[in-house]
């Protein structure tokens, strides 16, 4: 087959152009690649992220599992000993609340401002319930910090019934129900929480309390 110089350049320069985009079409797909892998890699590190701070994305319901919020910034050591101070001294552990729980079948409470069926309708579900929080794994004083940073941050979204799961200590030293019974004492001195009951057998039973927020 007979090709003259002008054909032969011109198929050269077709051959060049192929290469040409041939090369840059190579270079997208890497690009695209190498995207993809570090979408991929920021993906499992925000998602390791959020393991190791105990936060779970549960399916199905509305509401959320809190377990701790990220560290904040460091503050000075005298000023968080003298916060610490302050929220224990409102949280006290050795007071007695008998005197003002409902005397039923159900561990419940109810500020003096209630109407007396207002344990009940929480326990019934007249308030939706939105927030959880679960205290398993956390040592009393861990457990203590927690409720009081998640009582703030769910009355701050609007939130007026939440759920806490402070379990029935079977896993606690001397399988003694520690958190059990501290946290409805802690509950109690919170001006912010109106009334508390035990959860239904569905949503955590004695191992739980829904808690009404005032708005």
């Amino acid at each position: 087959m007979n090709v003259d110089k002008e054909s032969f350049a011109s198929l050269m320069g077709l051959k060049e152009q192929l290469k040409v985009k041939q090369e840059e079409e190579a270079r997208i797909a890497a690009e695209k690649e190498q995207k993809r892998k570090e979408a991929e890699a920021k993906a499992h590190e925000f998602e390791n992220a959020m393991k190791e701070l105990g936060v779970k994305k549960k399916i199905g319901r509305e509401d959320k599992v809190f377990h701790a919020m990220p560290k904040p910034a460091p503050i000075p050591r005298q000023r968080y000993a003298d916060e610490k101070a302050v929220l224990e001294d409102s949280l006290s552990d050795n007071i007695s609340i008998d005197h003002l729980l409902d005397s039923d079948e159900r561990l419940s409470y109810r500020a003096p401002s209630m109407a007396p069926d207002v344990p009940k309708k929480l326990h019934q579900g007249a308030w939706s319930v939105k927030g959880t929080l679960d205290l398993h794994g956390y040592t009393s004083e861990e457990a203590r910090l927690l409720l009081v940073e998640f009582l703030n941050e769910e009355r701050k979204a609007g939130h007026r019934a939440v759920r806490i799961i402070h379990g029935q200590g079977f896993g606690s030293a001397g399988r003694k129900p520690v958190l059990k019974e501290k946290v409805p004492v802690w509950l109690a001195q919170r001006k912010e929480v109106l009334a508390f009951v035990q959860a239904p057998p569905y949503d955590g039973g004695a191992g739980a309390v829904y808690v009404l927020l005032a708005p």
